[in-house]
C-alpha cells in the first residue's frame, strides 16, 4: 500500500475521494480519519495502536501546557513547572521512537566496544515491531507541544482534529513534516473536492509517479548491483555514488509530489520537500533545498534553541574575552550544527553509515562557513568575482562531489565498506572496467535510453523554475485539449515504460523506512 502502489492509486484513494464526496461536509473528517487508521492498520496491522496512544499523550500534554496561569501564581515557578512537563513529553515521545528504533543499535555497539578492548559480551537481539511512520508522526507531535508551549500555537482541545494531524494518511509514510497551524484546520474542514483541485491533485501525482517508477525504480537495480559489489573499481563506484543520488532524488521527490497531489485533491496545502536542491552554492544551501521540512524542523526546534542556551552564550562570551570576536562567531553556530547534524544522522535510522553521514554534512557546512570570507578576500586581491560563470561551474562541480560521496557512504552496507570505495575513486580508477562491467549493473539498453530521456525532462523542468521561467503559467493559458494531451502523453509514459511488470520487483519508498 505504497504511495505508488496500484491498491492505492486505483483503489483506496478513489474510495476515499467518493466516499469522502458522497458524505456531508460536517462528518467529513470522519471519513477521512477513517482513511488514515484504515491506511496505517492496512501497513502495520495492531501497530496502529501506537500512534493512537501517542495521540492521546500528546492531546493530554497539550491542555497541560496550554493551561492559562492561576490567579495569583507565581509566573516564574509557573512556566518552571510547564517546561518540566513539556521535557516530560518530550522524553515521553522520543522515548519511544528509540526504544523501538535504537535499542539493538545501542545494545550491539556497547557489546563490540566492550569486546574490542577484551571483554567477552554477546548482545541477543530484541525484536521489535515498529511502526510505519514512527519518526514522522513523533516529530510532528514534538512541535505541536512545543509551539503550545512557546505560546505560538493555541492549544487543540478538539481531539478529532489532533488525530488527523498526527495520522493523516497523505504523510504518515514519508512527510512531508507538517506543522500543525498549516494543516490541521484545512484537514478538518471538509473542503469539497472541485474539478480544479481533483485535476490538479492527479496531475501532481502523474508527475511523482514519472519520477519514481520510470527512473527511480529502474536504477535500483544498479545500485544494488555495484553497492552489493564493491571489490570493483573507483570509475564504478564513482558511477554507483552519482547513480544512486539520482535514484534516492527521484525515488524521494517522486513520492513527496503524489503526497502534494493527495492534499491537493483536499484542498490542503502539504508543504513542498524539494526546491532544486541540485542548482544550490554549497552544502548548506543544499539541505535549505533538499528534505525541507526537516531541515526547518531542526533549525527551530534543534538549533535556535541551542543557540540561545545559557551556557552556549556563556561559552560564546568566554571565547570572545580570550581569542576575540572574529573566534568567538563561530562558537554558537558550531556548536548548535553539531547538534543539528548528529540529530539529522540518527533521524535516518540506526546504522553508523546514517551517524557518519551526519557527522560528514557537519565538516562539509563547517569548513565552508570558516572559509567564506577568506575566499572573499582572495577573491578581491585576485580580481575574481565568485558570481562569475568560472567559479559557478567549480561550485557546482565541488558540490557535485560532496553531495555523491556523501551518498555513497550513506548507502554503502557499513562504513568500511563505504571507505573502501571512496578510496578505490582515487586509487584504482579506470573506465575500461566501467564500460567492461556494463552489462552486469542489470540494466539494458533500452533502459538505459528511457533512463537517459525521462532525466532530461525533469531537469528542464526543473531549470525552467530555478530561472523562474513560468512554466505552469504558460502552460495552464494553453487549450484545455492541449493540456489533457500533454499530461496523457506523460501517464502514457508511466504506464509504457515504468518499473513494473515481469522482470521487476516491488520497490519500497526509501524514506519510508526511515
Amino acid at each position: 500500500m505504497g504511495y505508488n502502489a496500484i491498491g492505492y492509486l486505483a483503489v483506496f484513494l478513489p474510495a476515499v475521494i467518493l466516499i469522502y464526496s458522497l458524505v456531508p461536509q460536517k462528518k467529513r473528517w470522519i471519513v477521512v480519519l477513517a482513511a488514515n487508521y484504515l491506511f496505517f492498520y492496512l501497513l502495520s496491522g495492531f501497530l496502529l495502536l501506537y500512534n493512537v496512544a501517542a495521540t492521546l499523550f500528546t492531546y493530554y500534554m497539550g491542555k497541560l501546557l496550554g493551561a492559562k496561569k492561576p490567579e495569583g501564581a507565581d509566573k516564574k515557578a509557573f512556566k518552571k513547572k510547564k517546561n518540566k512537563i513539556l521535557l516530560a513529553a518530550i522524553l515521553v515521545n522520543f522515548g519511544v521512537l528509540i526504544v523501538l528504533k535504537y535499542t539493538n543499535f545501542f545494545g550491539s555497539s556497547i557489546a563490540g566496544i566492550i569486546n574490542h578492548f577484551g571483554g567477552d559480551v554477546r548482545y541477543r537481539a530484541i525484536r521489535f515491531l515498529v511502526p510505519i511512520g514512527i519518526s514522522y508522526y513523533t516529530m510532528q507531535a514534538v512541535s505541536y507541544l512545543i509551539d503550545v508551549n512557546r505560546g505560538t500555537l493555541k492549544v487543540e482541545n478538539n481531539l478529532a482534529q489532533l488525530a488527523l494531524y498526527l495520522s493523516y494518511f497523505p504523510t504518515i509514510m514519508e512527510g512531508s513534516i507538517t506543522r500543525y497551524k498549516d494543516v490541521a484546520e484545512d484537514i478538518y474542514a471538509g473542503h469539497p473536492v472541485t474539478y480544479e483541485n481533483l485535476t490538479a491533485g492527479y496531475q501532481r501525482i502523474v508527475w511523482g509517479l514519472f519520477k519514481k517508477v520510470i527512473i527511480a525504480d529502474i536504477l535500483v537495480k544498479p545500485v544494488i548491483k555495484i553497492f552489493e559489489g564493491f571489490q570493483y573499481d573507483g570509475a564504478v563506484c564513482l558511477y554507483g555514488a552519482a547513480i544512486c543520488t539520482l535514484q534516492l532524488y527521484m525515488d524521494f521527490a517522486g513520492t513527496i509530489d503524489i503526497v502534494i497531489g493527495t492534499g491537493k485533491i483536499f484542498n490542503v496545502t502539504i508543504a513542498e520537500n524539494f526546491r532544486q536542491p541540485f542548482f544550490a552554492k554549497n552544502a548548506s544551501e543544499f539541505w535549505r533545498r533538499w528534505h525541507i521540512t526537516l531541515g526547518t524542523w531542526f533549525k527551530d526546534y534543534i538549533f535556535y534553541p541551542i543557540s540561545v542556551a545559557k551556557p552556549i552564550r556563556n561559552l560564546t562570551k568566554k571565547a570572545q574575552k580570550r581569542f576575540g570576536k572574529g573566534f568567538a562567531k563561530f562558537v554558537t553556530p558550531s556548536i548548535a550544527l553539531l547538534g543539528v547534524w548528529m540529530a539529522n544522522g540518527f533521524w535516518h535510522g540506526p546504522r553508523w553509515t546514517y551517524i557518519f553521514y551526519g557527522v560528514y554534512y557537519y565538516v562539509m557546512i563547517l569548513l565552508e562557513l570558516l572559509l567564506e570570507r577568506p575566499l572573499e578576500i582572495v577573491s578581491e586581491k585576485l580580481h575574481f568575482s565568485i558570481d562569475g560563470i568560472p567559479f559557478r561551474i567549480f561550485r557546482f562541480v565541488k558540490l557535485f562531489f560532496i553531495v555523491i560521496i556523501g551518498e555513497m557512504l550513506f548507502t554503502a552496507d557499513t562504513l568500511t565498506e563505504g571507505f573502501r570505495m571512496l578510496h578505490s575513486i582515487f586509487t584504482n580508477f579506470s573506465l575500461r572496467s566501467l564500460w567492461a562491467n556494463k552489462s552486469f549493473f542489470g540494466m539494458s539498453g533500452y533502459e538505459y535510453i528511457v533512463v537517459f530521456f525521462a532525466v532530461l525532462v525533469v531537469l528542464i523542468y526543473n531549470t525552467m523554475r530555478e530561472f523562474r521561467i513560468p512554466f505552469e503559467e504558460k502552460f495552464a493559458k494553453l487549450p484545455e485539449a492541449v493540456r489533457w494531451c500533454g499530461w496523457l502523453l506523460l501517464l502514457f509514459a508511466v504506464i509504457m515504460f515504468g518499473a513494473y511488470g515481469p522482470g521487476y520487483d516491488a520497490v519500497a519508498m526509501i524514506y519510508a523506512g526511515f
